[in-house]
């Protein structure tokens, strides 16, 4: 019995950290028109024109 309460719980962490990561990076997507990776894809990863300068203006980070 300890060791079925002991995998319950060790599984339930898992499953809430994952949802947090999940979460964590669906917000962050969203604060970018480029994903999670901050490159422009059609430039080959280059950052465009229009997001450097929101670079220097400190607005995208």
């Amino acid at each position: 019995m300890k060791i079925l309460l002991l995998t319950v719980g060790i599984s339930f962490l898992v499953i809430v950290g994952c949802a947090l990561l999940i979460n964590f990076s669906k917000r962050r997507q969203r604060k970018s028109p480029h994903g999670l990776t901050g490159m422009c894809h059609k430039s080959g990863g280059a950052v465009c024109g229009k997001c450097g300068e929101r670079v220097k203006k400190g607005e995208m980070l």
